[in-house]
């Protein structure tokens, strides 16, 4: 079952926040919590629509 669409914006922004804090690459620190691929996938489209300039590959 895919994660809440509030809990993947709550990731979103503290992926963001840890990548704007000088953190790795936002893959990175999206794979680092360990979610399945499909909230992964969530929440890197997520990423995307808030900050289209970080690459998420």
């Amino acid at each position: 079952m895919a994660m809440a669409d509030y809990k993947v914006r709550v990731m979103a922004n503290a992926c963001i926040s840890r990548y704007d804090k000088g953190e790795r690459g936002i893959a990175d620190i999206v794979a680092s919590y360990g979610l399945p691929a499909a909230d992964a996938e969530l929440v890197m489209a997520e990423i995307t629509a808030k900050r289209s300039d970080l690459q998420t590959s």
